[in-house]
C-alpha cells in the first residue's frame, strides 16, 4: 500500500559438502529453503521491517539439511546515508515438525552489515552471518567475517545484483569451516508505479 511494504526474502542454498566423517561421502544439492517476510512502513529516514521466518526441509540429502520444519520471528533495521548503508538482520527459529530422529532446531541468525557504494553499479560490503545453535554447549557459535563485492546489472528483463566474496571464520565448531567463498545472483522485483 502507500504506507506499508511487504518484503520477501527466499534463500535456496546450493551446497557442496566434503566428507565430514571417516567412511562418509561428499554431498551436493539444495539445502533447506529459508523464507522471510517483512512488513515495513514506507518512508522515513530509518528502514525497518518485522515478520515471520520459516525453514522448509527441502533437501533430499539428509546431511545437507535439518529434516525439520522451523519458524520464528525476524527483524531488519537499516539506515542509508549518502553512499553508505548499514544495519542488521536477525532471526530466531525453532523446529515444530519433521523427522523425530533428527535434533531439534533452536537457532539464531545475526547479520550486521556495512556497505559502501563505490560507483553507480559497484558496492563493497563488510558483514557477518553469525549463527548460534542453542541446542549444543560446545561449538555453539559460527562467526564469519565476510567481504563481498557486488555489481548491479540485469538478469534477463529484471534488475539484479551479481555478488562474489570471501570470508574467514573467527569462531566455529571443531567440525565447522574456517573459510568460505560466496557467489550469488539477487534478482530484484521492484514495485511498478
Amino acid at each position: 500500500s502507500d504506507k506499508w511494504n511487504l518484503i520477501t526474502r527466499v534463500i535456496a542454498p546450493l551446497v557442496s559438502q566434503p566428507v565430514l566423517v571417516e567412511g562418509g561421502a561428499p554431498a551436493f544439492g539444495i539445502s533447506d529453503i529459508f523464507a522471510s517476510f517483512f512488513l515495513s512502513p514506507s518512508g522515513g529516514g530509518l528502514t525497518w521491517g518485522v515478520g515471520p521466518a520459516i525453514s522448509l526441509p527441502s533437501t533430499t540429502i539428509p546431511t545437507l539439511g535439518s529434516e525439520k520444519w522451523s519458524a520464528g520471528p525476524t527483524v531488519v533495521v537499516l539506515k542509508q546515508t549518502g553512499k553508505m548503508t548499514y544495519g542488521a538482520l536477525v532471526n530466531q527459529v525453532w523446529s515444530f515438525a519433521g523427522n523425530p530422529d533428527r535434533s531439534d532446531v533452536n537457532q539464531m541468525f545475526f547479520q550486521p552489515f556495512f556497505a559502501y557504494q563505490a560507483t553507480r553499479t559497484w558496492t563493497v560490503t563488510l558483514q557477518s552471518e553469525t549463527t548460534a545453535n542453542w541446542e549444543v554447549d560446545e561449538g555453539r557459535w559460527t562467526v564469519p567475517i565476510n567481504l563481498v563485492f557486488s555489481k548491479l546489472s540485469s538478469f534477463g528483463p529484471f534488475p539484479a545484483s551479481y555478488q562474489f566474496g570471501a570470508g574467514a571464520f573467527v569462531e566455529h565448531p571443531d567440525v565447522g569451516p574456517s573459510w568460505k567463498l560466496r557467489g550469488a545472483i539477487v534478482i530484484l522485483l521492484p514495485r511498478r508505479h
